[in-house]
């Protein structure tokens, strides 16, 4: 831990920085998969992503400059911070997608799992190689699994294989044993969610939720607060 101070102040403008091609990004990367198309080659500062900001896109913002200070407090300025500052940024880019248009793209999945282990395998991460390889494969089969059998006995798509990937890939960085509590908060939160758009504001869910936001959020938290150590 540090004081506040210096520090603190350039991390939140990391994040605002950060934001700005994030929200683009979860603009043209769902356009390119729902099109087919390829992502333009300059920000415009006329392109709608800037212009229609969106609240969950200030929601974004926001989460963005609190992964920030949150890495900065934890790890200080250091190489370490700012990697575990890129690993919430992607899962806080694969939320936004995910909840805009129901797909995990592997662009950015893939990536972040491989980066994951290749962390880990340089002995710059807090996971022995090994464990890493075990949390991603676990992160994989556990929700396939029980989602395979599933659609084989009652025809029914649980999750997508986006979830498992991303699953997987928090299962790189955070290992085996914190994955139990990601899929609690990830649950926890699909469900809450759920429960609150039915009250408050009369909307019956008749598609299958997005998952990608609940894990995203787990694999966040855990990362700062790794209660399985209370329990392993």
């Amino acid at each position: 831990m540090i004081d506040h101070g210096l520090p603190v102040f350039v991390a939140v403008l990391m994040g605002l920085a950060t934001a700005v091609p994030l929200i683009w990004l979860s603009w043209k990367i769902p356009q390119q998969i729902l099109a087919d198309t390829h992502l333009r080659p300059a920000l415009e500062w006329s392109d709608p992503a800037i212009r229609g900001l969106h609240w969950q896109d200030a929601l974004l913002v926001l989460l963005v400059c609190l992964c920030a200070i949150g890495v900065v407090m934890q790890w200080g300025a250091g190489v370490t911070a700012w990697t575990a500052f890129f690993y919430c940024a992607v899962l806080l880019l694969l939320a936004r997608i995910d909840a805009r248009i129901r797909l995990l793209p592997d662009i950015l999945t893939l990536p972040l799992l491989w980066l994951g282990l290749l962390w880990n395998a340089a002995g710059m991460g807090e996971l022995p190689l090994e464990q890493a390889v075990w949390g991603a494969a676990a992160g994989y089969i556990a929700l396939w699994l029980p989602c395979a059998l599933i659609a084989r006995v009652w025809g029914r798509q649980m999750m997508g294989h986006g979830d498992f990937k991303l699953s997987a890939s928090i299962g790189a960085w955070l290992g085996c044993f914190g994955l139990p509590f990601v899929w609690l908060i990830a649950s926890s939160f699909s469900l809450l969610v759920a429960l609150i758009a039915n009250r408050f504001f009369g909307r019956r869910l008749r598609n299958p939720m997005p998952f990608g936001p609940g894990l995203a959020l787990g694999g966040i938290l855990m990362l700062f607060f790794d209660w399985s150590e209370s329990f392993f």
